[in-house]
């Protein structure tokens, strides 16, 4: 079991390494190339591929080939469309450079589930999966701390990184264990593919606010994802890829902290603590290029653990709650699309306009044109955070305690 447990271990710690070379500092590899004017767009054809990708494993992988076949095959041809965009960024063909996202957003995201999917068919999944999942954000932080101390972070080497880690994964995929397409034989369910039953939700009125933060909560978050980079290098750090391992610690260190937080203050003050952090987070960052405070910046990185753990990690949860348990599943998956899918691409819209319409100078010399950029992010996270005082009333954990309360008293 060890053994087995050690290389579902080294697949996720590769998984993340080779997701953390082409996308941890793509809107720093694009202005370092003169096309920081299409990073707003180079997220939003994410969006868009993260929306079409489920239909792909879904209809395909799911149903007929062994995961790990279909992950070996996904990485071959990977590694391939990782080179042939670096071709086109270096020529900074604009077009070319968005299609070539497109389609690693279409063939990578689902190679995420096809690596939870192996995990979860060999291991205890509540027991072990943990455990085996802290390996992905492991490779992640290896690799960030990797290409920023060697000075890589707005290279193209990054993506040369990304091609060869792909080869890599390719072949290590075909020595895990034999996992059967657990779809096998099913009859092809629109509804299932469409998520149309968790669509149930949205009559829920509090459910329906809690999808809407998500959704324009990726504001701000999308702005710290693709636009941190070149922040940091305007700021004068060479090694951008290294400070934002920062946060993905705190990422992994805030986590524990999820359940005692629920315990005790419940859904909505935990989402609230998550989602008033991402507007101070972002005010930090307008005084930080106002002031070239290093001490603001290296407080917005620390507080990344809150704000994404508290909002986003917990938001899972409270969908996880509100599911029924058979459409459990489709609620995630819901909850991934309105996030990354619909989020993405309109966050993504949002932002590049923004950035192209105040930030005309990447360098240093730009540094002032940088807070209205920043302060749009901490309003939109401000709104967010008064209205969802103001209209959402739910807490499933005050509920459940509740019922559990009454169940006592019953058996007594």
């Amino acid at each position: 079991m060890k053994i087995l447990l050690s290389r579902l271990m080294f697949m996720m710690f590769v998984q993340y390494f080779v997701q953390g070379a082409w996308v941890l500092t793509l809107g720093l590899v694009l202005s370092s190339h003169n096309m920081a004017d299409i990073i707003g767009s180079a997220y939003s054809v994410l969006g868009v591929a993260t929306i079409l990708s489920p239909m792909f494993v879904g209809m395909i992988a799911d149903r007929f080939f062994e995961s790990q076949k279909v992950l070996c095959l996904m990485h071959a041809v990977l590694a391939i469309v990782f080179y042939i965009t670096s071709t086109y960024i270096l020529d900074a063909n604009k077009t070319m450079v968005l299609i070539c996202i497109f389609f690693v957003g279409l063939i990578f995201y689902p190679t995420v589930a096809l690596t939870n999917s192996i995990a979860f068919s060999h291991a205890d999944g509540p027991k072990y999966f943990p455990v085996i999942r802290v390996f992905g954000s492991i490779g992640y932080i290896f690799l960030g701390l990797l290409i920023g101390e060697l000075g890589l972070s707005g290279s193209i080497e990054t993506w040369y990184i990304a091609s060869i880690t792909a080869i890599i994964m390719a072949l290590y995929a075909l020595t895990l264990p034999k996992t059967p397409p657990k779809m096998a034989g099913k009859e092809f369910s629109t509804r299932d593919l469409l998520c149309l039953d968790a669509l149930s939700l949205f009559k829920d009125k509090y459910f329906s606010i809690m999808m809407l933060s998500i959704l324009f909560l990726m504001i701000p978050k999308t702005a710290y994802s693709a636009y941190i980079p070149v922040f940091l290098k305007a700021l004068g750090f060479d090694n951008a890829a290294s400070m934002m391992q920062i946060g993905v610690a705190m990422e992994v260190l805030f986590v524990f902290f999820i359940p005692f937080f629920l315990l005790k203050y419940g859904f909505k003050v935990t989402l609230l603590t998550g989602m008033i952090c991402w507007s101070i987070r972002s005010l930090l960052f307008a005084e930080a290029a106002l002031n070239q405070s290093y001490a603001f910046i290296l407080i917005a990185l620390l507080l990344q653990g809150v704000c994404w753990d508290f909002f986003f990690t917990v938001a899972d949860i409270y969908a996880d709650k509100k599911a029924g348990a058979n459409i459990k599943a489709q609620a995630q998956s819901l909850r991934f699309i309105v996030s990354n899918g619909v989020g993405l691409f309109f966050a993504s819209s949002i932002c590049g306009y923004i950035f192209n319409s105040n930030v005309k100078d990447t360098t240093a010399n730009g540094l002032s044109q940088w807070p209205s950029f920043w302060y749009v992010s901490a309003a939109v996270a401000a709104i967010v955070f008064i209205l969802f005082i103001i209209f959402f009333k739910d807490d499933v954990s005050k509920k459940e305690e509740l019922d559990e309360s009454k169940e006592d008293k019953v058996t007594i």
